[in-house]
Formats: structure tokens, C-alpha cells, sequence
């Protein structure tokens, strides 16, 4: 009798709870579905480096209709530092919930490291009912184009010497602007000029900058002024590298064996004993014949 008590006691507690379950159900409204995030695409994804040509088409999709888009160029310049620079004007979504603009970035791309840095990438988001949704987002290439070669380090004493800065990826014979700027104490010192892209379209120029200090940074700016190509670099300023001395050279060996002062020339023990033997060989000789004459 007991084990039905319990048996009965047990389904009715599972019918309860079962119900309670139910009524929650019931009176709980019905779980939001999720809303798929809004996705966009590039007409083009591959640029040169400093010349981002005519630029791009955006279009997208799943976006909440008559809220305004964002669009963003993201920078990263390594695993966990990078920056984002917006694309033109915030665009409406239609009502269909769409997008399509065109755009052309304004800052300049530069080709990666051999890390693979900086990373270029285009993404968009929105601002709905207080909370931010954002599109995918999408890579971009950067093929090798405009470059700039600086010394391998840049101290206080070599930029105010003057620096040779090369540049590369320009229009053959193009006039290239150039600005070098610097922060000292608080106040930004800017040096420019122009250099002449040779028949390869490359060139150098020397860039003196006084008043640097270590831990400085210079950033370097060029820009063709027939292809409106560009190209920038940056750099910190380091503490001057101290010159290499070489080695001096290993004493030559001291000589082991006894010298001829007045010719230099060196004689063995051996030699020296040879040479003993023949004088007394001479020395008997002579005695002989001294003896044979007195005869």
C-alpha cells in the first residue's frame, strides 16, 4: 500500500509541475526569432597600395528600412591595435531594408608587412531602438604599388643630419609632394618639399627635421601630383645605434728558433751543428797540410 501511495504522490507531483510548465508557456509570449544580421558586399576588393583608383560600390541588405547606415574602413595595424575611419555619409536603408553607395576611402593604403599588417576591412552598422547592429565584414587586398623605404633606424642626431628617404609606385617623370611632420614639446614641426619620380617611376629625397627626441614619432606623407597617387610611413625615433669596432688584429707568433741579426735569416739547431762539423772538417784539412809542408 505504501509503494502505490508513493507511485500515485509522484505522478501527481510530475501532472503539477507539468502544468505549471504549461501555464508559463501560455502566458509567456512567444520567443523573439532571431533576426539574421544585415550583409553587405564590394564591387571591388583589390587595390594598389596608394591609390585607391575610383573607388568602390557598397550594397547591402537586412537593414531595418528608413534607419541610417554606417559605413566603416577598419585598420589594424597588428593581433590587438588598429583604427576605423568612416565611409562618407550615413545612407538611408529603402524599404526594403537595402543599401547602395558609392565610396572612395581618404586614407592612404599601404601594402602589408610580412606579418600581413595593416589589414584593410569594410563593414556597416546601425542604431536601432538603442542597441548597435552590425553587417559582416569585408576584406580587402592591397597589392603592391606606392611604397616608401626609410633607413633601417632613425635616431635624434640622423634626422637632423638629414635622413634619405626612397619612395616607388609612382607615374614616370610625376613631380611628388612630400611633408615630413614631427611633434616636438608639444608643437608639430612640418618640413615639405617636392622630388621628381625618375623614368621607373621612383625617387629619393633627404628630409632634416632638428629637435627630435627618442620615443618621437615622424610620419612621412607623398603624393604624385599627376597620378594623385599616395604613400605614407611611420616611424619612432630610436637612440643612435653605437658604431661597430672591429677586432683588433691576433699578435703574429713569436719566433722560436735563434736569428741572424744582420740578415734576418733564421737558423735551425740542426743547421747550426752542420755547420760546426764542416769548419772543424775544414779546420783538419788545413792542420794536415800545414804538417805535410813542415815535412
Amino acid at each position: 500500500m505504501a509503494i502505490s501511495t508513493f507511485r500515485l504522490r509522484t505522478g501527481a507531483l510530475a501532472a503539477a509541475a507539468g502544468l505549471v510548465l504549461a501555464g508559463f508557456a501560455v502566458a509567456s509570449p512567444a520567443a523573439a526569432e532571431e533576426v539574421p544580421a544585415p550583409v553587405i558586399e564590394l564591387d571591388q576588393t583589390s587595390f594598389p597600395a596608394g591609390d585607391w583608383e575610383d573607388g568602390f560600390t557598397v550594397t547591402g541588405s537586412g537593414f531595418t528600412a528608413g534607419a541610417d547606415v554606417n559605413l566603416q574602413l577598419s585598420i589594424s595595424s597588428g593581433p590587438s591595435s588598429g583604427e576605423g575611419a568612416t565611409l562618407g555619409s550615413p545612407v538611408v536603408a529603402d524599404a526594403a531594408g537595402n543599401i547602395s553607395t558609392h565610396v572612395t576611402p581618404t586614407n592612404v593604403a599601404v601594402i602589408p608587412d610580412a606579418d600581413g599588417y595593416p589589414k584593410y576591412s569594410v563593414g556597416a552598422s546601425q542604431s536601432v531602438d538603442g542597441a548597435n547592429v552590425y553587417s559582416n565584414w569585408v576584406a580587402l587586398t592591397i597589392t603592391a604599388g606606392t611604397s616608401i623605404t626609410l633607413p633601417d633606424a632613425v635616431s635624434p642626431e640622423s634626422l637632423a643630419a638629414g635622413i634619405t628617404v626612397k619612395f616607388a609606385g609612382f607615374q614616370p617623370g610625376e613631380a611628388v609632394r612630400y611633408s615630413g611632420e614631427l611633434f616636438v614639446a608639444g608643437d608639430l614641426t612640418v618640413v615639405d618639399g617636392e622630388a621628381a619620380a625618375d623614368d621607373a617611376g621612383a625617387g629619393s629625397f633627404v628630409l632634416a627635421l632638428a629637435g627630435a627626441k627618442v620615443g618621437d614619432g615622424l610620419h612621412i606623407n607623398l603624393a604624385g601630383q599627376e597620378s594623385e597617387r599616395a604613400a605614407e610611413a611611420y616611424v619612432s625615433v630610436t637612440e643612435a645605434q653605437a658604431p661597430v669596432v672591429p677586432a683588433p688584429a691576433a699578435p703574429a707568433p713569436a719566433a722560436t728558433g735563434p736569428q741572424l741579426a744582420e740578415t734576418g735569416v733564421e737558423l735551425g739547431i740542426g743547421f747550426a751543428a752542420l755547420a760546426l762539423m764542416v769548419l772543424g772538417a775544414g779546420a783538419i784539412v788545413v792542420t794536415r797540410r800545414v804538417r805535410g809542408a813542415q815535412r
